[in-house]
């Protein structure tokens, strides 16, 4: 598998440890907090916050997102030349692929109870036309890749473009003020909701609950997190460890301001929490670059993370059809077997939330150990 389609071989110009590196991060912290045997008994920074707050689960998809504005900072370089035409057809086409992976990989669950556990009644069709989830977390990379690409496109300056990040932030949070003057990010009902309840609607929202994590409404701030990691991406490249040290401190300055007027939630992807996450990469990102500049012997450390991030959307699409599996098998008990799996390994062995904590951590490395293998054969998924 190499040099056509949607997988290519691994290119010998040069890459920038760095942005492997934090993308390797950000899947790896995803991977842990996918693979939690147990949520109930898990430490709390490795569940998502119930409503307001960040826990460190809570810096997994933005940090994806970042690293998608980061990688996507190389490309225009590369490609300024080309026909406005392709261009544009290149970004609607990647856009295109990853939301119809998503999607298709939404289905995977209710396909696997139609193959393991077949009853009379509907038809697989007949189910994912009535509930099938439509959005999730590789469709909005892909409708925020198209949306951030194309305002890169045209507002070329850095000026322009971070100010058009803080304009999607400002729209967002208006529309949460309108919406509900007197409780804008209540629970119960907010303009994100209220816009899941139009498209795709309840019944193919999230485990066809009232809204979705993943829904329309939360790609206007998480486009202003793709721009941001653009813009890092841009100094990073430049050699501007400067800029990008003091543009995350004054977006983490900026995030507990407008915290005082909104709250920061992942579930509603808030203004705030746009800019805590962003400043708080910037300066992970500046840091990373400090410690890979002093010497190569540093840079030997994070080569588990440099091999995770340098094949994330196949790692993240194996694994969770690895877990859907394990998720979806029984036991000849009855018990599903992933938590079988767990509680006759290491539970018992440690205390629970270690455990849990540990078992994840295996999962992790084994699918280093994937990657590694990937990478040696040149695999890698392109879209």
């Amino acid at each position: 598998m190499a040099g056509k389609g949607n997988v290519a071989v691994f290119s010998k110009k040069r890459r920038w440890a760095e942005i492997d590196i934090f993308r390797g991060l950000a899947i790896s912290c995803m991977l842990i907090v996918n693979a939690l045997p147990d949520f109930s008994e898990a430490y709390p920074l490795l569940l998502h916050s119930s409503w307001e707050g960040i826990t460190l689960a809570d810096l997994a998809f933005p940090g994806f997102v970042f690293a998608m504005g980061l990688s996507a900072s190389l490309w225009f370089p590369k490609h300024g030349r080309e026909a406005a035409l392709k261009k544009a057809a290149v970004i609607l086409r990647r856009g295109m692929i990853l939301f119809l992976l998503g999607y298709v990989l939404n289905q995977v669950p209710l396909l696997l109870q139609h193959v393991f556990y077949p009853e009379a009644g509907a038809s697989l069709w007949e189910e994912m036309a009535s509930h099938g989830r439509i959005l999730g977390v590789l469709q909005r990379l892909g409708l925020v890749y198209a949306c951030g690409m194309f305002a890169a496109w045209r507002l070329k300056g850095d000026v322009s473009l971070g100010s058009f990040a803080l304009l999607l932030l400002a729209v967002s949070s208006l529309g949460f003020h309108l919406y509900s003057p007197a409780a804008p990010f209540s629970q119960e009902g907010n303009i994100s909701m209220a816009v899941d309840s139009i498209f795709p609607g309840k019944e193919h929202c999230y485990m066809q609950g009232d809204s979705d994590p993943e829904g329309l409404y939360g790609t206007l701030a998480a486009t202003a997190s793709f721009l941001w990691g653009m813009l890092a991406g841009r100094w990073l490249t430049r050699g501007g460890a400067g800029v990008l040290a003091l543009a995350g401190v004054a977006l983490l300055l900026a995030g507990g301001l407008w915290s005082c007027q909104d709250i920061v939630c992942k579930a509603l992807w808030t203004a705030p929490y746009v800019l805590l996450t962003s400043g708080g990469f910037m300066l992970l990102l500046f840091l990373l670059q400090q410690l890979l500049g002093w010497g190569p012997d540093l840079a030997v450390l994070f080569a588990p993370c440099r091999i995770m991030g340098s094949n994330p959307l196949l790692l993240y699409i194996f694994t969770e059809i690895s877990l859907m599996l394990l998720w979806t098998i029984k036991t000849s008990s009855g018990q599903l077997l992933y938590a079988w799996l767990w509680e006759n390994s290491l539970k018992g062995v440690v205390s629970v939330p270690f455990s849990i904590f540990l078992f994840a951590f295996l999962w992790l490395a084994l699918w280093l150990l994937a990657a590694g293998y990937l990478a040696r054969k040149h695999i890698f998924l392109r879209v």
